[in-house]
């Protein structure tokens, strides 16, 4: 028992010692405070497993080497997670703030949909969700074809100014 608390002493003052040492040497590696204290409290739990074994010889190069392959190992997983993202960025075209603009341009064109008059509306209802031909259309609502195409245009004129006010932008 007296061997035991002596052996958890020398540890704490093996540990009290050399712990600053230890922690700049993962923050010299890694930069980053938190995580550089994290892999000296994760290599001190190796170590004192270690000591309790009795299986080293030099604890202070023991510890040196745990922390520094510990950090080490923890940057080339980071680099490998960062190689999947630029894999990934690079085969995905689209990025969140596309979704995002997408999303928003859509609630646009659907709230200018719903201030259209309403023959224009239904009309570009039938024919675009509902996927009729412009003479279906005519014929269901008994106009001309034509009268169809031209209301179309009413619609898709009076969307453009309100989601796209600048002339210039004919994406609709």
């Amino acid at each position: 028992m007296f061997e035991e608390r002596a052996r958890i002493k020398a540890f704490e003052s093996f540990f009290k010692e050399n712990y600053s040492f230890y922690y700049f040497t993962a923050y010299h590696l890694l930069e980053d405070e938190e995580l550089s204290r994290d892999m000296v409290s994760e290599c001190t739990q190796l170590v004192w497993e270690k000591y309790q074994q009795d299986t080293v010889d030099e604890w202070k190069a023991y510890m040196y080497h745990a922390v520094r392959n510990r950090c080490l190992d923890y940057l080339r997983r980071e680099n490998v997670k960062k190689k999947y993202v630029a894999f990934y960025k690079a085969v995905t075209p689209e990025s969140f703030d596309q979704y995002e603009e997408d999303d928003e341009r859509v609630s646009a064109i659907l709230h200018s949909i719903e201030h259209l008059p309403d023959l224009p509306r239904k009309v570009l209802d039938m024919c675009y969700f509902q996927k009729m031909k412009y003479k279906e259309v005519a014929e269901q609502l008994d106009i001309s074809t034509s009268y169809v195409k031209k209301l179309i245009m009413v619609a898709l004129s009076h969307i453009r100014k309100d989601v796209l006010p600048d002339k210039n932008s004919k994406n609709i």
